[in-house]
Parts: C-alpha cells; structure tokens; sequence
C-alpha cells in the first residue's frame, strides 16, 4: 500500500517564557478512507520486520482530532513507547458538530445512524494491511463521546481490540445491548466533579436516556470478562495538575477474569469533564494500554515475542533494545533493558506455562 510520509518533529511543551521544555519525535502517514485521510503517527525509525502496538483515538462531541490530540497528547509517547497513533474525524450532524455513533445515549442526536463501528474497524484493518501491526496490541481510546465510543468498539469487535481506556464516557446502560464476543480490558477514567456526563450516571427523563456511572460501568465489564468481585487497590497517581498530590485512585477488578481480560477504574478526586492533564498522563495511559494486550498471559511476561515460547526469539529481541527504555522488553519493569530481564528470560526458558 502506498503511503506519504512527513517526518516531524513536534515541540511540545513550551514554558512561560516561551523556551522549549521538552520535544519529541514521529512520522506521519495518511491513510485513505471512504471518508477522506486520516493521519497516522509512527516512530521515526519505524522496523518493518518488527510489529507494534496500534493506538485508535477519538475525540469527543462537537470536537475534532486535531484537538483531541492536542489533548490528550499520546504522540509525545510514539517513539519511547514504540507504537502507532491513529486520530479519526466523526461524522458531523447538520449543525456542523462532529460526533460518533457511539451507545444510544451518545451522541448520534439527529439519527442519523453512520456506521462509526465498521467504520472504524475497516480503518483498523487498513492500517494493519499497510503496516507492521501487532495484532494482539490493538487499543481504543476516547475522551466523552469518544469514550462512549470506545466501549462500543469492545462491544462490537471483541476480537480484533485488544484493551480500551475511556475518560469521562460510560458503556451501555442496557447490558444486553453488549454482547462481547471475547474478553476486552477495559479502564475508565473519571473525575467525580464532572458536570457533563456525571461520575455516578444520570437519565436525562427518569427510566429514559440513561447511561451509567464510572463504577457501574467498571463492574458491567467485569462481568462481562467473567472477573470475581474481588478488587484491589492500585497506588493512587497524579495525573490533574490543578489538584494537589496524587488525586487519582485506581480499582483494579484482574481476579479470576476470563483472559485476557480485566477492568480497571481511575478516579479523579475532584477532576473536571476536561480534567488539567499534567505529563503523567499520556506516560501512564499509554504505559497501561501497551501492558493490557493479548500476547502475554500472565505467568510468562518473559515472552516478549507472544509465541507461548521463551527461547532465543525473545532473547535477540532482548539483546537489540538492550541499554534503552523500551517498555515491551523492560521485563522487570526496572526503566531499562539489561542483566534483570535477561535474568528472566534465562530462568523461564522454554513453553509457556
């Protein structure tokens, strides 16, 4: 497939005196849709041989791509996490707003009925035929609308998407309206003071246009994923950089989960419809969508290769990202590559349990 390219390199932070804080770099590529292009961002040095994880993000009612990411800001991440970004454009409605045909509570408010969800898996897959997707590494991600959208693509495409994350969405409020066919992890992130698309659900008219609250929605998937009630705590993390200290709690529902599959609930103590993201947040979203894929089960996080085997593939995957920072073979998760995780990889040698 052909493909144009642009190497870019973005400034991303810029102090109040107007000096650089911070850079980074990626690729672009357009890919063509029925709909137009659509841009993807891929590390600069981009390895056909090697495969990576592929990041679906989507903006929320009213908004577009560029904002959203503009944002959320994951292409900061692309080239020290090793993966692709992807930021679509909805449909728009007849007042110009952008929107996804996402849940029935959102946001499609004039029926018109685009076919969002096939939309987006034919993008997926036209990506996937054009460059070195990990297939078992595929994530959607969504702030409000975007978010009800993502958890409509695990809905509907259970087995092509390997985890979503929605901020400040809610799946479906009727559980019969989901029928996964496979297990998705699933995060919400959701702050408590949101005045937009309430923490604790809301209907519009009583019994009528409804949708869930962040628990309700966290516990609907852990039901879903055939996970026990069984909740543990995370260490909280600070992601708001409006709210002192680490506001943000984590409810992990892994125990007993069919796999791979799992739910997790970040709450932002007092955070916003549009919470004030300070830089941990794209390292720490971006950090769990790649750590919730489906090539690892656990018991094995050795198999850096996702063949079931640890052997000599994992090991020269090792070897080549040795010294860096690369995430997918920091086995012991110490912030480099080096003697632990080879280590590891020694002291599991051979087929997966």
């Amino acid at each position: 497939m052909s493909r144009s390219v642009t190497i870019g390199c973005f400034a991303a932070l810029l102090l109040s005196t107007g000096t650089i804080q911070s850079t980074y770099a990626f690729d672009t590529a357009q890919i063509p849709t029925d709909r137009g292009t659509v841009p993807l961002y891929l590390p600069t040095d981009l390895d056909p041989g090697a495969d990576l994880p592929l990041v679906v993000s989507l903006h929320g009612y009213t908004g577009n791509g560029n904002q959203h990411e503009n944002y959320f800001n994951l292409r900061s991440r692309i080239d020290s996490d090793r993966f692709m970004l992807c930021v679509p454009n909805g449909t728009t409605d007849a007042q110009g707003n952008r929107f996804w045909n996402a849940t029935d509570f959102c946001c499609d408010f004039e029926n018109q009925n685009p076919d969002d969800s096939g939309y987006l898996r034919n993008l997926i897959e036209t990506i996937a035929a054009g460059y070195p997707v990990d297939l078992e590494s595929i994530h959607v991600v969504g702030h409000s609308n975007g978010g009800f959208m993502s958890y409509r693509m695990a809905c509907d495409h259970a087995d092509l998407i390997s985890s979503i994350a929605s901020l400040a969405g809610a799946t479906y409020s009727n559980t019969s309206d989901c029928t996964p066919s496979e297990p998705v992890h699933v995060l919400q992130i959701h702050g408590t003071a949101d005045t937009v698309i309430r923490y604790g659900g809301q209907c519009i008219i009583p019994f009528v246009f409804c949708y869930p609250g962040a628990v309700e929605s966290v516990e609907t998937w852990a039901q879903y994923n055939g996970c026990s009630s069984v909740a543990e705590n995370g260490p909280p993390i600070d992601l708001d950089g409006s709210i002192p200290g680490a506001e943000t709690s984590r409810v992990i529902l892994a125990d007993g989960c069919n796999q791979p599959g799992s739910a997790e609930l970040w709450t932002i103590q007092g955070g916003s419809h549009g919470p004030s993201f300070n830089g941990n947040f794209a390292r720490e979203l971006v950090s769990w969508l790649l750590e919730h894929d489906r090539s690892t089960e656990p018991g094995c996080p050795a198999d850096v290769n996702g063949d079931a085997v640890v052997d000599g593939g994992d090991l020269s995957l090792l070897l080549a990202k040795w010294g860096t920072p690369a995430k997918e073979y920091d086995i012991d998760e110490d912030g480099i590559v080096g003697g632990g995780d080879l280590s590891l990889v020694l002291a599991t040698w051979g087929p997966c349990p």
